[in-house]
């Protein structure tokens, strides 16, 4: 019976052996292809990079154009939601960071 499982643990052996090296050189042959490639002229930071290459989830839906003008609209409603003393205000307020950000 000792006989059986000496045979039985070598021939494991060798099987769990041969696997880890197979396994070993399968990742190192393996490389990705880079998710970025920039085509422009212009050159990317790396956190730039990094952020692209998360994928679509993080890429700009809409044009700025559009987004802006959501923006205005969901500001002015939000303003009229305030008492109508401190409307003009924050109107002000958002006209300013506006006008900073064009």
């Amino acid at each position: 019976m000792d006989k059986i499982y000496l045979k039985l643990n070598k021939k494991l052996d060798s099987l769990t052996k041969h696997k880890q090296i197979i396994h070993n050189t399968e990742r190192n042959t393996h490389t990705f292809h880079p998710r970025v490639i920039n085509v422009t002229n212009k050159k990317f930071m790396k956190e730039q990079i990094n952020t692209l290459a998360l994928g679509p989830n993080y890429a700009i839906e809409e044009d700025p154009k559009h987004y802006i003008n959501k923006l205005i609209i969901n500001t002015e409603n939000a303003i009229r939601n305030l008492d109508p003393k401190m409307q003009n205000t924050f109107r002000y307020l958002a006209t300013k960071k506006k006008s900073y950000k064009s």
